[in-house]
C-alpha cells in the first residue's frame, strides 16, 4: 500500500510555455509542403488541478468532457472529478457533479438530446469483524447530466437492464443519432440499449474490441483486427449484428484510436500520424504525420476537430517515476512560405526506437539550423523495406543518419558507409575511456567507430552449473555434445525447426560468413549438424506448449535445459538466478571463439553517413546521447530495460540497485522493503537490493561481451529458409541442402561484399 500510494500521488507539474513549433518534410513526407501549406503546432498550458490520471475524454463542438483522479494523501482515497473544457478559450470548468466515494467512470458519451451521459462504476468493499476486505459488491449507474452545469437530469442503474455479472468491465461507451446506447466489454462483447434503457441485444465479435467510436452521421462503429489490420465494421441494431469491414481505411497495423469527424466521418489518430475519413465515398486524407510537427505519437491521449479547422491533442509525457504530465496543442495550417527553412537531416530506419523519436523530437524543437526528417523503412512491406534500406545505403540515397539496429554491421562496416565517429568525439571532449569500452568497441572495425548505442543489454543462454560446469562459452557442437549427454525432454523454452535454426545460425552469422573477406562456411560439418538438430523439432505452426508444466518447475527437474534469455537490468538478472534455483552460469549461444554473450542495443543505435552533406548538424544530434545529461536520464530506480553506457551512470544505476529500502514493523525493527517483484510463467520472485557480489557478477558478464548480435540480411535469410524447406520435409539430405545453400549465398555475398 505504502508504494501504491507513493505511486498515485506522485505531483504533477504542468508547464506554462506557449511555443510555435514548424513542421516540414521532404520527398514522400513534405506533401503538405508541396501543396502550399504546413502544419504547425501551438502548446498552451492544460489548465486542470490535481492530475494524476486523464480518461474517458468526449468532444461537443468546440468543448470537451473528461474526467481526472489524484491520490488523496489526507483521505488516503483516490478523487474523481468532471470537467467541462472550452478549447477555443482554453478554460477548464469543474462539472457539479459529485463523484461518491469509491467510484469510477467507466465511460462518457453526448446523447441525442445534447447531454452527457455518463457510466458510472461504484463499488462496495464488505469487511469481516477484523476489517479485512473479504468480497466486493459492484454496480453500474447510467447518469444523464446537463453539459452546461453538470446538475442530473437522470440516474439509472443498469447492471440487471444489461444482464451481466458484477465483473463485468465496460471498455467503450457510445451513443448513436437515435439514441441507443452501446457498451462493449473486455470479452469482445457489445450489450444495445434503446434510449428507454431497455434492452435491445448483445452482439458477440471475433477478436479483441480495440476501439468504438460515433460517427458524424451518427452510426456506431467497431474498430478490431482483421487479416489485413485494422479493420471498421457497422453495427447494424435493426440486424442486431455486426457488418462488413468498411472499406477504404486500410489502416494495416499500430495503435489507431478513432473520434467523431466535424468535416468528414471520422478522424482517425495512428501512430503515424491524423487523417479524416469519409465513410460514404470511402476515402481517407493524411492530414500531417506526428513526427512532422514534433509530437510523440506515443504521448498523445486524445485528439479532436475545432470548428475553425484546427485540430487539438492532449499531451500525455511521464518521466522515470511515472509521473504524467498534460499539456494541450493546437494543430493549424500555414502558408508554407511562413516558415523559416532549416538544413534537412534524413533518419533512416526500419522502424524508430521510441527512445530515438523523443529525441529527435527535441532535437527538431530546439535546434534553428537543422532538422531531422525520418524516412521508416519498414513500414509497410518490411521485407521490402529492409531490401530497399540496404540498396540506398550503397547508393546517393543513403540517409544522413543510419540506424542499426536492424542491420547486419559486418556487412557494412568496410564498404566506406559509416563515418568514424571518433575525431568527432576527440573535438567534443569525449573520452573514449569514460564509456563501457567493449561495448563501445562493438561497433568498431580497423579501429574506427562506425556506431554509437546510448544503452545496451546482454542476449544470453543461461544454464545450470551442475550440467555444464563452469564453461562461459562454447561452440555449437559443445551446446550440441551437452544435449546429446543429457537427453533433455525440451531444450529450451519453445523449441520449434524455426526457432532452434534461428538460435544456431542467425543470432550468429557471422561464424558462417566473413564479409570482409568475402568467405562462407554453410557446407561446413557445423552447419549440416545444426540443420539436422533443428530436424528433431515440430514446426512452428504445429508446435504446442499449453500443455506443459511451468518453466521453473522443468528447469528443476532438468526437463528443460537452456534458457535463452536476456539480462537488460540487475532486477532481471536477479530474477533469473533466482528461477533456476541453484548456481547458473550465462554460457551465451555457441560460437567458434565461446564468447556468445551478445550486446544488443537497448535504445536504438546510430551511424552517420560518410557522404552526408550536413555531418555537423549529424554529429550535434548524435553527441547529446553520450553526454552526461542524457546518460544519466537512463539511470531507471524501477529496474527498467538497459543499462546506459557511461561509466559513472551506469555505477549509478548499480549503487540505486544496492541501495535496501526499509520500513518499521509493529515492533520497531527495521525490516528491508522489496524493491519489486518479478515474474516469469509459473516463477514470482521480491526483488531485494542487490548485494556487491551480484553486481561483480554482472560486471563481469558485461565485459565478457564483445559482439553486437547480428542482424542477419533479410536475402540470405530468404535463401536459408527457402532451401531447408525440402530436407525438413524429408527430401533432401542435411549435406545436399548445406552445398545448395552454400553456393547461393556465395554467390550473393561475393555480389555485395
Amino acid at each position: 500500500m505504502k508504494k501504491m500510494k507513493k505511486f498515485i500521488a506522485a505531483a504533477i507539474v504542468l508547464g506554462t510555455m506557449m511555443m510555435l513549433l514548424f513542421g516540414c518534410g521532404k520527398g514522400e513526407d513534405t506533401q503538405n509542403e508541396t501543396k502550399g501549406y504546413v502544419w504547425v503546432s501551438e502548446y498552451a498550458d492544460f489548465n486542470v488541478e490535481k492530475c494524476d490520471w486523464l480518461d474517458k475524454v468526449v468532444s461537443l463542438g468546440d468543448e470537451c468532457f473528461f474526467s481526472t483522479s489524484y491520490y488523496d494523501e489526507e483521505k488516503e482515497q483516490s478523487v474523481t472529478t468532471l470537467y467541462k473544457y472550452n478549447l477555443l478559450e482554453n478554460k477548464a470548468e469543474k462539472l457539479n457533479f459529485g463523484m461518491e466515494e469509491n467510484s469510477s467512470v467507466y465511460g462518457m458519451a453526448v446523447n441525442a438530446d445534447g447531454n452527457l451521459a455518463i457510466l458510472i462504476n461504484q463499488y462496495e468493499y464488505i469487511e469481516d469483524e477484523e476489517g479485512n476486505v473479504t468480497d466486493v459488491n459492484s454496480k453500474m449507474q447510467l447518469c444523464t447530466i446537463s453539459p452546461s452545469d453538470g446538475s442530473v437530469i437522470d440516474s439509472m442503474e443498469i447492471t440487471e437492464v444489461l444482464g451481466v455479472s458484477q465483473e463485468t468491465y465496460i471498455q467503450y461507451f457510445c451513443v448513436d443519432g437515435q439514441g441507443n446506447l452501446f457498451l462493449a466489454d473486455g470479452d469482445s462483447k457489445i450489450y444495445v440499449l434503446n434510449k428507454d434503457m431497455q434492452k435491445i441485444c448483445e452482439i458477440s465479435i471475433d477478436g479483441w474490441i480495440n476501439d468504438m467510436v460515433a460517427s458524424k452521421e451518427g452510426d456506431v462503429y467497431v474498430a478490431s483486427y482483421g487479416n489485413e489490420g485494422m479493420e471498421l465494421k457497422k453495427i447494424d441494431v435493426a440486424a442486431k449484428k455486426i457488418g462488413e469491414s468498411v472499406q477504404g481505411l486500410s489502416e494495416g497495423y499500430g495503435n489507431f484510436s478513432f473520434h467523431t469527424g466535424v468535416d468528414k466521418s471520422l478522424l482517425v489518430s495512428s501512430s503515424d500520424g491524423i487523417s479524416t475519413f469519409d465513410i460514404q465515398s470511402q476515402t481517407k486524407e493524411e492530414l500531417f504525420k506526428w513526427l512532422d510537427v514534433d509530437i510523440n505519437s506515443d504521448d498523445v491521449s486524445q485528439a479532436g476537430e475545432l470548428s475553425d479547422g484546427r485540430i487539438w491533442a492532449i499531451i500525455r509525457e511521464y518521466d522515470r517515476d511515472y509521473n504524467n504530465t498534460y499539456q494541450l496543442v493546437y494543430l493549424s495550417k500555414k502558408d508554407a512560405s511562413e516558415v523559416t527553412a532549416r538544413q534537412e537531416i534524413v533518419f533512416g530506419a526500419m522502424w524508430i526506437d521510441s527512445d530515438i523519436k523523443r529525441n529527435i523530437i527535441k532535437f527538431n524543437k530546439t535546434n534553428t539550423e537543422y532538422r531531422i526528417v525520418v524516412k521508416e523503412y519498414g513500414k509497410d512491406d518490411y521485407e521490402a523495406g529492409q531490401i530497399q534500406f540496404g540498396a540506398d545505403l550503397t547508393t546517393g540515397n543513403c540517409p544522413d543518419v543510419i540506424s542499426l539496429s536492424s542491420l547486419d554491421f559486418a556487412q557494412y562496416a568496410n564498404k566506406g558507409i559509416f563515418e568514424d565517429l571518433y575525431p568527432y568525439m576527440e573535438q567534443s571532449g569525449i573520452k573514449k575511456e569514460d564509456y563501457v569500452e567493449n561495448v563501445l568497441e562493438a561497433y568498431e572495425s580497423d579501429g574506427k567507430l562506425y556506431g554509437i548505442m546510448p544503452s545496451f543489454y546482454l542476449s544470453s543462454t543461461a544454464v545450470k552449473k551442475s550440467l555444464a560446469g563452469d564453461k562461459t562459452g562454447w561452440t555449437l557442437s559443445e551446446m550440441l555434445d551437452l544435449v546429446d549427454e543429457v537427453k533433455p525432454q525440451y531444450v529450451m523454452a519453445y523449441d520449434s525447426k524455426e526457432s532452434m535454426l534461428y538460435y544456431c545460425i542467425y543470432q550468429n552469422i557471422d561464424e558462417f560468413i566473413d564479409w570482409e573477406s568475402g568467405a562462407c562456411k554453410f557446407d561446413g560439418e557445423e552447419f549440416i549438424r545444426a540443420l539436422e538438430f533443428a530436424a528433431q523439432f515440430p514446426s512452428s505452426e504445429e508446435a504446442d506448449y499449453n500443455d506443459r508444466e511451468g518453466l521453473s518447475s522443468l528447469l528443476h527437474s532438468n526437463k528443460l535445459l537452456l534458457m535463452d534469455t536476456s539480462i537488460s537490468s540487475v532486477q532481471e538478472y536477479q530474477m533469473m538466478k533466482g528461477m533456476f534455483g541453484e548456481d547458473i552460469t550465462f554460457i551465451g549461444s555457441p560460437s567458434s571463439d565461446r564468447k556468445g554473450n551478445l550486446i544488443q542495443p537497448a535504445g536504438g543505435s546510430l551511424a552517420m553517413s560518410s557522404k552526408s552533406k550536413y555531418k555537423d548538424g549529424v554529429w550535434e544530434f548524435m553527441k547529446v546521447l553520450l553526454e552526461a545529461e542524457y546518460q544519466d536520464s537512463l539511470v531507471n530506480e524501477h529496474g527498467g530495460f538497459g543499462f546506459p553506457l557511461r561509466k559513472e551512470s551506469l555505477e549509478k544505476q548499480f549503487e540505486y540497485d544496492m541501495t535496501a529500502d526499509y520500513y518499521e514493523d509493529a515492533d520497531g525493527n527495521q525490516v528491508e522493503n522489496p524493491k519489486t517483484t518479478w515474474g516469469y510463467d509459473d516463477f514470482t520472485i521480491e526483488i531485494m537490493a542487490a548485494t556487491q557480489e551480484e553486481i561483480d557478477e554482472i560486471k563481469a558478464l558485461i565485459a565478457s561481451a564483445e559482439k553486437v548480435s547480428e542482424n542477419a540480411d533479410q536475402q540470405i535469410i530468404n535463401i536459408i529458409t527457402e532451401e531447408t524447406e525440402p530436407f525438413f520435409k524429408g527430401q533432401k539430405s542435411a549435406a545436399d541442402v548445406a552445398g545448395v545453400i552454400q553456393n547461393r549465398v556465395q554467390i550473393y555475398v561475393n555480389e555485395n561484399k
